[in-house]
């Protein structure tokens, strides 16, 4: 009986554990701006290797940035105008950089442009596979079609 309980007890243990941890949410909703502030924050902390002083601002900027772009995403819903909304947003973007290279170091400020070019790399990479018929989105998840030799 005793062999029986401990294996049992301990997959009850991981379990918990597992469905414990949080992830995005589940319900098609997006997370807060506080929430992706703090997330986004969290991120650049740790890769750039922030003070605590530098974190605070940078979360501050981040906040005003994330709460920007939710009302812009209203906006769009609504149907403003996407050419006017893209113009906006790079306005913004640019905006918030130079509020960011105020709080980094130079070197801080290189690595996250660097780390920012590589995410829309990837991010233009993915919708120009998309284009071209490579990836499939199915239920929320992509599945990328491996392309024949002809």
């Amino acid at each position: 009986m005793k062999k029986f309980l401990l294996p049992l007890l301990a997959l009850a243990l991981s379990a918990t554990a597992a469905s414990a941890q949080a992830g995005p949410p589940q319900d098609g909703s997006r997370p807060t701006p506080e929430a992706m502030a703090a997330r986004q924050t969290e991120g650049l902390t740790k890769q750039l290797g922030l003070s605590t002083e530098q974190s605070a601002k940078v979360q501050q900027i981040m906040l005003s940035r994330d709460q920007e772009m939710m009302a812009m995403r209203g906006q769009m819903q609504a149907g403003t105008d996407r050419s006017q909304l893209r113009e906006q947003m790079q306005a913004n973007r640019a905006k918030y950089d130079d509020q960011l290279k105020q709080v980094l170091t130079s070197d801080q400020f290189t690595k996250y442009t660097t780390m920012m070019a590589n995410r829309r790399e990837r991010g233009r990479g993915a919708a120009e596979e998309m284009q071209d018929g490579k990836v499939k989105a199915k239920n929320g998840k992509v599945k990328i079609k491996a392309k024949a030799d002809s």
